[in-house]
């Protein structure tokens, strides 16, 4: 009786997943209205760009005046680098911890800080 009862639930199960809708993700279409073409840097050429960007002055500065604000690095396992090719600008994002825990963004648009950008509220 137990093999019948869970080869019926079991049955019913599979039938579920394949007969009941799902839902579907809606991802964001368009540009953010910037009307900017974008290609989105990984790989050995993004490895490039960090490393020449963690040599340079600009992110020195840019560390220490931003921990002295109350900013934490976070190391760079979570770098975003985007080629914005409408405008021939690199932009690189690194996120930094503020004092109350939540995420920010560094932004370099040519290796030099742009500023630092909130966590997007949803």
């Amino acid at each position: 009786m137990k093999k019948i009862l869970s080869l019926l639930c079991g049955s019913l199960i599979v039938l579920l997943m394949f007969a009941a809708p799902g839902n579907v993700a809606l991802a964001h279409e368009g540009d953010g209205g910037c009307g900017c073409e974008t290609e989105e840097i990984t790989g050995a050429e993004k490895n490039k760009i960090v490393s020449d960007l963690l040599k340079s002055d600009e992110l020195k500065n840019a560390k220490k005046g931003l921990m002295e604000v109350g900013f934490k690095w976070n190391g760079v396992g979570n770098v975003e680098v985007v080629y914005n090719i409408t405008w021939d600008i690199m932009m690189v994002g690194i996120p930094v911890i503020y004092q109350d825990d939540t995420i920010w963004t560094a932004t370099f648009f040519d290796g030099v800080l742009m500023g630092v950008a909130p966590p997007e509220n949803n």
